[in-house]
């Protein structure tokens, strides 16, 4: 439903692995003799100690955030690591994972699908394939392959590293709970969605027991649940979920932590759901709020849960109010987002819904021709979204009583094509 607000209010994929840990020499050991991309002398030193301060200079700049920042850091780093210590070199292949890291948080996943895969071919070959190292490279490109919608892909390799960690490792390490909630959330991509909460349901079991009921990765995956019952239309269920993980993440992380705010805006999608639009309209209002106190009124957080206020004014049946609500945070996304991002677009549509209810048809059909327009040449003719909005454009020409331009667009979206062609 495009007028629904969309989920999730965190990134819709798990979050990556934590990079391994920074190898340190052993006490009194020789300086690195350097390899194939060695120049010469040995590397003082000095000089690798320097090295090593400005990759954790660049895991800082990361934990603050300051991504872009931290990957030009991490590239510099591995370019120096690799003419002094050689392109193999542990230490080379973690500036180099860390770059990958960087770029997938960036959104800039092919190319870090492309660091990925070659420190995972090079720690392959130099530790083995069982290694944690070689593992923890293959899961971040299962990673990347999924963001860019390659779920088949990212499947299979999910699938192959997982048995490798739970022979390597036992089934209930962390590092093999972590690789089993990818899986599970992949599974969910693809469709499969009672596998992926049966799957989701056991991970998080397995959390609690391992790291305990309330530690951040044991609610990460309580999250996931919520996720996946409301994918299979138990919204009830999902609420239940989504506000105990909500509590929980007030108790560990404070109540106005982004990780429980989060809870609490798929909280009010179960309400939309459910038809307690009231309930859900109240608790719009108050996570805008909470939202804009701790990072601003313009963040693109605050606007979802403005947008969820908007929507749930029109379940109400007030809809000159939710007509001003759209409109106004349209304008807003449209300026710090941009006019073609997904968000704007899902604003721009909620317009034409208002002004569809308010019997304001030839309003709405310029709106409506407007986002298939833009969806069209963003995302292709036969992606979903394009095709959902045809259909709106199309329903707007029946209420203006154009039955033939209507039946027009009917016959151009039911010729014939495949998902991502022209």
């Amino acid at each position: 439903d495009p007028s629904h607000p969309s989920h999730p209010a965190i990134p819709a994929d798990p979050a990556p692995s934590p990079a391994p840990a920074l190898p340190s020499p052993a006490a009194g050991a020789p300086p690195y003799a350097g390899g194939e991309g060695a120049r010469g002398a040995v590397p003082r030193r000095e000089v690798l100690a320097v090295l090593g301060s400005r990759h954790n200079a660049g895991v800082g700049l990361g934990r603050l955030g300051r991504w872009e920042e931290a990957v030009e850091v991490h590239r510099a780093v591995a370019a120096e690591r690799e003419r002094a210590l050689g392109a193999s070199h542990p230490e080379t292949l973690t500036s180099r994972y860390e770059t990958g890291f960087g770029l997938s948080r960036l959104g800039r996943h092919e190319e870090a699908l492309e660091e990925y895969q070659q420190v995972a071919a090079r720690r392959e070959e130099r530790l083995g394939p069982d290694h944690p190292d070689t593992l923890a490279a293959r899961q971040e490109t299962a990673y990347v392959l999924g963001r860019l919608g390659r779920y088949e892909e990212a499947h299979g390799l999910y699938t192959a590293v997982l048995a490798a960690r739970e022979r390597t490792m036992g089934a209930e390490h962390p590092d093999t709970l972590r690789c089993r909630h990818n899986l599970a959330f992949n599974l969910s991509r693809l469709g499969r969605l009672d596998d992926s909460c049966a799957l989701t349901r056991q991970v998080a079991a397995a959390r609690a027991r391992v790291l305990g009921p309330e530690h951040p990765d044991t609610l990460v995956t309580r999250y996931e649940v919520g996720y996946a019952l409301g994918r299979l239309g138990r919204w009830a269920e999902a609420l239940e979920t989504y506000r105990a993980v909500e509590a929980a993440r007030a108790r560990v992380l404070g109540p106005g932590h982004p990780d429980t705010l989060a809870a609490r805006y798929e909280s009010g999608v179960c309400l939309g759901r459910l038809g307690r639009a009231a309930e859900a309209l109240e608790l719009y209002r108050g996570l805008a709020l909470d939202r804009a106190r701790a990072q601003g009124p313009s963040d693109p957080e605050t606007l979802r849960a403005l947008h969820g206020l908007g929507v749930n004014l029109g379940r109400l049946g007030r809809w000159t109010e939710a007509l001003a609500q759209a409109r106004e945070v349209c304008a807003v996304r449209e300026r710090v987002l941009g006019p073609d991002h997904p968000d704007t677009l899902v604003s721009r549509r909620e317009t034409a819904v208002a002004l569809g209810w308010l019997g304001r048809w030839a309003e709405a059909l310029e709106v409506y021709r407007h986002v298939a327009a833009v969806r069209e040449r963003v995302l292709g003719p036969a992606d979903p979204d394009t095709l959902a909005s045809r259909y709106d454009q199309a329903h707007c020409l029946e209420q203006l009583g154009r039955s033939g331009e209507a039946a027009e667009v009917y016959r151009e979206m039911a010729a014939p094509r495949r998902p991502g062609t022209g």
